[in-house]
């Protein structure tokens, strides 16, 4: 025995080890498994790109289901990217601000989709990664009184200093005036300089030109891959415009309240279609078939992603929270993030069944894939994401592409066996911060010593209160009891009998009248029944204060009135008490009172 005592402390260090290592091995294997989601493909940190979401898309240009890359770079340059280089650069004629690949009819043998690419009040289509049609935007329509002004300045019907008096009064009106004018308003007492701004612009048409702020696609009647679709833009003048499939000609205009930032499309023009618009009034609006809807959703903050997933929205906001709404403009839940959003973009996965999840890029370098509101996988990047898009690279389906400040291309994969469901999140579970201890508040000695009196006296404590509380039900009864057999109640049982009396007052004063409706809700019969009315005689006065009941039957409501005059104007209001009594007993039967109004004097004089 002595001998295995010796012996068993190491045996059951050894163990205590081995069980150590285990669990650190386990733990190593979860975070691969963590940091294995995405598959690093291919890097460039040398391609010198500055886009943004909106500006980086994925499609198969050559028809050949080779997917490729198509940025279009803020120094205004088309780079195309296949494989692990650049295949071709073409030049842009404005700063680009959204990019969109769509297919045009189905005549082709080889379909080919159009790139679109939306830069200040044109969209350039590029069809085989050459020029095919320019889309200019319809200018804004200028408003009677601006238009006036200045062709009055044109053929010099008024002078300079009346046009600029005018068009001062029309901006504080609330018009919308165009860039000239309000470049001549801002010539202040320079008369030399507004000279020759008027001669130099006199002339030339005026026009109002609007710009770009989103871009997205809309199937147009099938929705499947390489069906047509149509081209959905917002504007700046707070309009969302859907282009035919060919982009030449707007089939629908809608109005919205605000300027879109934000625009995603679903559905079918066709069929049935809804786009949800986020906007710079931190509202989110929905235009269902062509019309906007009622339902606002409003955010505490501006949006800074939009993406819709099924039947919810979730939207970015700059207070560095996550939104989710149902598209019936419900609101599910809400994300709080360390750090501001960036970048959203939508993750479908397309395996034994479909998975969709939202990626989110923060500024702190985190990249997100949220299914719902489960954490599925973070990954740390070194450089602030200015672009995100998933979607199909090459041949393979799950790539996301990410742009950094820093101008590098990134290419990650998602592997055909990756397990995206919110039971397998990071955050499955328990939320960690059930673990902490709560901060209880600091505890005084007297509490302490009432808590302390109330565990040891617990029960003697209870039964007081029940002791008091079957005394005071007792008292009540009792106190009950007595108003009831005293006549002071609205109803009665004394003597056999039972009544029912109800007394209401009329008019304004200074002659009132009191009406009495008395029942007998007993069996019996009652016959020389007395009423008394008892008040000051200094106040009232009452011509009869005595009434005789002949007789009660049951169930019968009997209908008396009485006229009561003021006297004294001064003497305010009071009380007349009306006492149904028993002939063979002193206590009356039942008892009412009547409160008297203020009499009005007025009205007599």
């Amino acid at each position: 025995l002595q001998l295995f005592d010796e012996l068993a402390p190491p045996e059951v260090a050894a163990a205590e080890k081995l069980e150590k290592e285990k669990k650190e091995k386990e733990k190593k294997e979860k975070e691969k498994k963590d940091k294995g989601l995405w598959l690093d493909a291919w890097q460039d940190p040398l391609a010198a790109v500055k886009a943004f979401s909106c500006c980086v898309d994925l499609a198969d240009i050559n028809g050949d289901g080779d997917y490729k890359l198509l940025i279009a770079d803020a120094s205004r340059k088309l780079k195309v990217f296949s494989g692990t280089g650049i295949v071709s650069e073409n030049p842009l004629l404005d700063t680009p601000c959204a990019i969109a690949c769509f297919y045009m009819d189905y005549n082709e043998s080889v379909r080919r989709p159009a790139v679109a690419v939306a830069a200040g009040p044109y969209i350039f289509i590029y069809k085989n990664l050459r020029p095919y049609y320019k889309f200019t935007l319809p200018p804004m329509e200028i408003n009677q009184i601006e238009s006036d002004v200045w062709s009055n300045l044109r053929n010099g019907k008024i002078t300079i200093q009346s046009a600029i008096d005018d068009l001062e009064n029309a901006k504080e009106n609330g018009v919308v005036l165009t860039a000239r004018s309000l470049d001549l308003l801002s010539l202040e007492d320079d008369a030399e300089k507004q000279q020759g701004f008027v001669t130099e612009h006199k002339n030339l048409p005026l026009i109002q030109q609007t710009v770009i702020t989103s871009m997205t696609v809309l199937r147009k009647d099938k929705d499947e891959h390489g069906s047509i679709g149509c081209l959905v833009i917002g504007t700046e003048n707070t309009r969302v415009l859907i282009l035919d499939p060919t982009g030449s000609s707007i089939m629908k205009k809608v109005q919205l309240p605000s300027i879109p930032a934000f625009i995603v499309a679903t559905g079918l023009y066709d069929v049935d279609y809804r786009i949800v618009v986020a906007c710079r009034n931190g509202n989110i609006y929905t235009v269902k078939n062509g019309e906007l809807m009622g339902i606002v959703i409003e955010l505490e903050s501006q949006p800074c992603g939009l993406v819709r997933v099924d039947k919810s929205i979730i939207v970015g906001t700059m207070a560095n929270v996550l939104h989710s709404h149902h598209v019936k403009g419900k609101k599910q839940y809400s994300i709080y993030l360390p750090s501001s959003i960036t970048n959203m973009c939508a993750l479908t996965m397309e395996t034994m069944r479909t998975t969709k999840a939202t990626i989110v890029a923060l500024a702190n370098g985190e990249v997100r894939v949220y299914n719902g509101k489960t954490l599925i996988n973070m990954l740390m990047s070194q450089d602030v994401v200015s672009g995100l898009r998933f979607g199909r690279y090459g041949r393979e389906d799950n790539t996301l592409v990410l742009t950094y400040k820093s101008g590098c291309v990134q290419i990650k994969m998602l592997p055909r066996l990756a397990n995206l469901e919110p039971g397998k999140g990071i955050n499955s579970g328990p939320p960690p911060e059930q673990d902490i201890p709560l901060k209880v508040p600091k505890k005084t000695k007297l509490y302490i010593e009432q808590t302390q009196r109330e565990k040891e006296f617990g029960i003697e404590m209870h039964r007081v209160f029940q002791r008091d509380l079957c005394k005071l039900r007792l008292a009540t009864a009792r106190a009950y009891v007595k108003v009831l057999t005293d006549g002071q109640g609205p109803l009665s049982y004394t003597s056999g009998s039972s009544l029912r009396l109800t007394a209401h007052v009329q008019g304004l004063g200074p002659l009132f009248k009191i009406k009495l409706n008395i029942q007998n809700t007993g069996t019996k019969s009652l016959t020389a029944i007395p009423i008394v009315f008892t008040f000051n005689q200094a106040i009232y006065k009452m011509g009869k204060p005595t009434i005789l009941l002949p007789v009660l039957v049951p169930s019968l409501v009997y209908n008396y009135e009485v006229d009561v005059e003021c006297l004294d104007e001064s003497a305010g209001a009071d009380v007349i008490r009306v006492y149904v009594c028993n002939p063979q007993s002193a206590i009356p039967i039942i008892t009412a009172l009547v409160n008297m109004p203020l009499a009005d004097f007025l009205i007599n004089q």
